[in-house]
């Protein structure tokens, strides 16, 4: 993974050198509130039981973030939103739920290819707010045994149309939020937010 992330980056290096320019002008500065869907999923090292299988869970990313044009090619942001992430198991008639609440920080570098279509990578520091696991019925507080601070990378590409910016973007977590032997786990997002982006 790490390698397709430097291979992710050295081709927007070179794409940089094509970038075509925004509409705006360097200096300018925007707010873009956005909402959308996340999925969350989990990898990592751990006992599995038999028959076990790991599924996707969806959830809200809500947010706001705010873009300086270093150039016109050229985009530096900022941002912060709430994330719900975890994963599910099943296996025999059981499943178990993890969620994960975050507040999350973004900063990426967003790198207009053509007009109003940017591709983007930087880094997220994220805050745990909450961890949950249901078992069947039975919701158990888990926070305590969850790190309380992630780390990730993003990589997307988003698209602006009369100033609604539609964004996708993986976030690939680079800290474990459970790191204990024989169950290490990290938790990853993958994220579509619609958003509008207004100049101040």
């Amino acid at each position: 993974m790490r390698k397709i992330l430097l291979i992710a980056v050295m081709v927007m290096m070179t794409i940089a050198g094509q970038a075509q320019s925004t509409d705006r002008e360097t200096g300018a500065f925007t707010l873009q509130p956005k909402i959308g869907a996340g999925f969350g999923y989990v990898s990592g090292d751990w006992v599995k039981e038999p028959g076990e299988k790991k599924q996707a869970v969806a959830g809200i990313v809500l947010g706001v973030e705010g873009e300086y044009y270093a150039a016109k090619w050229l985009g530096i942001a900022a941002g912060v939103n709430y994330a719900m992430q975890g994963w599910k198991f099943n296996y025999m008639d059981n499943s178990v739920l993890t969620r994960l609440n975050y507040l999350n920080i973004p900063l990426t570098a967003n790198i207009y290819i053509v007009k109003r279509l940017a591709l983007k990578t930087g880094v997220q520091f994220g805050f745990l707010l909450n961890a949950k696991e249901r078992i069947e019925d039975v919701n158990v507080d888990i926070k305590d045994g969850c790190k309380k601070f992630c780390v990730s990378i993003p990589v997307g590409i988003s698209y602006e149309f009369d100033n609604f910016v539609l964004d996708a973007r993986y976030n690939f977590a680079i800290k474990k939020v459970i790191d204990m032997p024989y169950n290490s786990k990290r938790s990853h997002l993958i994220q579509l937010t619609l958003g509008y982006k207004f100049e101040l």
